[in-house]
């Protein structure tokens, strides 16, 4: 594998190839903590599409959060509605693609609590003010992930058996924990860096993808007093812009460590129906008026 297949499989947030120093990561790290000081309610929204970018950042102000906008590099820049805050989380990393997993891998060295959802996610106002007030409710330690609805057949098999970052919530204590027992966010936990020789095996067996780590540390790692609440995604499916969600779907880019939602996102589906499906409209001429 050349070395920029493994920056792009870095950049995508997976152990296996991971290709930077975790000391770059620390460094970088410092100038996200000073942008992001004095700000307690963070909510990332991952900017993929700048147009898309605005109404999430607008959901999260309606909720009377600050929205943190990050981009992928690949991504047009963002407009920052007034209220939001920017990192650019590749500044010194200068990694050729940037998934949504990397700030919220190292969420606990710049934040005490991180909001987070997909790019392509869009969410009814009410179901909004049910994850703002879920996440307010977290105590240092806790987290809130997505619980994937995976089937009976996939339930039986064990396949694809991880939590989500469909929408969730880490805590500052909890993302730190994760951290120094080798059981976070990115994909291919085996091979991260703190994680034990021992559990090597074991981890091998679990699902590769992001957030199989996560649910890891549930079951056998995470302190007795973090508690974790599960989000169904029954609640969020019918806003999530995805190729499983559309049988016309027309793919833009590659599906690996390359894919660009930049390209695939409004190709594929039209932001205003969208939102007007979720009754989102009002949302959508706040940011985007004709």
């Amino acid at each position: 594998m050349d070395i920029e297949e493994k920056l792009y499989r870095t950049g995508k947030g997976h152990w296996n190839h991971f290709s930077l120093e975790l000391e770059q990561i620390f460094e970088a790290a410092k100038k996200w903590k000073t942008k992001a000081e004095g700000y307690d309610k963070l909510w990332l929204c991952w900017n993929v599409d700048p147009d898309w970018c605005l109404v999430q950042q607008q959901l999260v102000k309606d909720a009377g959060w600050t929205p943190l906008v990050g981009s992928d590099p690949r991504a047009k820049a963002p407009v920052l509605l007034e209220g939001s805050i920017e990192i650019d989380f590749n500044e010194d990393l200068k990694l050729p693609m940037l998934h949504m997993m990397f700030p919220i891998e190292f969420a606990f060295l710049y934040t005490k609590k991180l909001a987070f959802w997909h790019s392509d996610l869009l969410v009814r106002n009410k179901n909004v003010s049910y994850l703002a007030e879920l996440f307010e409710s977290l105590q240092e330690g806790d987290i809130a992930v997505t619980k994937p609805n995976r089937g009976i057949k996939n339930t039986i098999l064990n396949k694809y058996n991880r939590y989500w970052e469909l929408a969730g919530c880490t805590t500052q204590a909890a993302s730190k924990h994760q951290f120094e027992t080798g059981s976070g966010w990115f994909g291919h936990v085996a091979y991260h860096p703190n994680s034990p020789k021992a559990e090597f095996a074991k981890k091998s067996k679990i699902y590769y993808d992001h957030g199989s780590g996560i649910k890891y540390w549930a079951k056998n790692l995470k302190p007795k007093s973090s508690k974790v609440y599960l989000i169904p995604e029954k609640l969020l499916d019918e806003g999530h812009c995805t190729r499983i969600r559309s049988k016309h779907y027309v793919a833009q880019s590659p599906n690996n460590s390359r894919r660009n939602l930049a390209l695939d996102l409004s190709y594929n589906f039209d932001l205003k129906t969208e939102c007007e499906k979720l009754d989102l409209g009002n949302t959508y001429k706040k940011v985007l008026p004709e």
